[in-house]
């Protein structure tokens, strides 16, 4: 039986299956879907290549073969995975052959499985569709600053304490600076991008969230339009905090990792030509030397704090040195403003 991307929502104790390669998967896939491949990568390959030298029909019988040696396993997987959820459902890229051959021989075997119209393509249009319009009721409390303040950190004790919140960064796995990828392994795709997104939105339940300020690109991810329209009318709250405490959160996120040292280098050399040799030399030799609280107060005076731009009316401006006294009154705004309305000025 077939279903459409919205379907997979309104169904509870469901398990999704997502039977592309596994590089497909890996790339990019439906949030929470697990891979039970029908090809591994070289037989995706390998049909390929036949398809393009012999054609269609010598390629679906190697297909067919290839599948078929297979069959006794993916069924013993599939009813598995039946016996433990009411719904499986299946997808591969666009809902072809792959999909459409496999849950034939499940249904022949007695094993009831659904699958999604258009396969993954419709999926993501339909999140893309549906985002805009999820987007059109909500308002977002933005958290403005330079690098160091506490912004990261802000984000992720609003949202262990409950609070709505889109956390751009961690959906990323960017921190969207010359030194935004240090320490960070996991490589996330546009199309992986805006599904986190999409479920992020919807976990929301309010329709007031928490973000972090970021520009339309993070690292190689791109904010769809619809979200950084809607964040650009936010209610805008510069964060603060002085030298001393930017110096400490810093070393604090990105030295806490085997290596980091490595990365630093490596990053430095990205931003060599805006610094220029001198101050590029100047900071090599503090890394070198380990003199890092001097090495991050000086990434911050002559880079971080030039290529800053404020946002040039925040409703509110924090100082927050005392992390707690911060998230306080953050949740005072946040209370105030989903009571009389993020248009209000009663909460300023």
């Amino acid at each position: 039986m077939d279903i459409s991307p919205e379907k997979i929502y309104q169904l509870e104790d469901k398990v999704l299956v997502d039977i592309r390669s596994l590089s497909e998967y890996q790339e990019f896939h439906i949030p929470g879907a697990i891979n039970l491949p029908l090809f591994e990568d070289e037989e995706k390959r390998l049909i390929g290549l036949i398809y393009r030298s012999d054609g269609v029909d010598r390629a679906k019988h190697v297909g067919y073969e290839i599948a078929e040696s297979k069959l006794e396993g993916l069924l013993k997987s599939f009813r598995d995975l039946k016996e433990k959820h009411r719904y499986v459902i299946v997808y591969c890229w666009r809902g072809g052959l792959r999909s459409q051959e496999l849950c034939k021989v499940l249904q022949s075997m007695g094993v009831e499985v659904l699958r999604i119209e258009g396969g993954y393509r419709a999926y993501r249009e339909f999140i893309l569709r549906e985002m805009e319009r999820i987007l059109e009721g909500k308002s977002f409390i933005v958290l403005a600053g330079k690098t160091g303040v506490g912004k990261t950190l802000i984000i992720r004790k609003l949202r262990e304490e409950g609070y709505p919140v889109v956390d751009l960064e961690g959906l990323a796995k960017d921190r969207g600076s010359a030194f935004g990828r240090m320490g960070i392994r996991e490589r996330v795709s546009q199309k992986m991008f805006d599904a986190l997104l999409y479920e992020s939105l919807l976990r929301a339940e309010s329709d007031l969230i928490f973000t972090e300020d970021e520009s339309r690109v993070i690292g190689n991810i791109h904010l769809p339009e619809s979200f950084w329209k809607k964040k650009e009318e936010g209610v805008y709250v510069e964060i603060e905090a002085s030298l001393e405490k930017r110096v400490k959160n810093i070393l604090e996120e990105y030295t806490k990792f085997e290596g980091w040292q490595e990365e630093a280098k490596e990053s430095l050399l990205r931003i060599r030509r805006y610094l220029g040799e001198k101050n590029y030399s100047l900071a090599l030799e503090l890394l070198s030397k380990e003199r890092v609280e001097e090495f991050a107060e000086f990434l911050i005076r002559e880079y971080y704090d030039k290529t800053y731009k404020p946002h040039k009316h925040p409703s509110f401006k924090l100082n927050c040195d005392q992390i707690d006294r911060c998230l306080e009154r953050l949740k005072d705004i946040y209370s105030c403003l989903l009571k009389e309305g993020v248009t209000s000025e009663l909460c300023r």
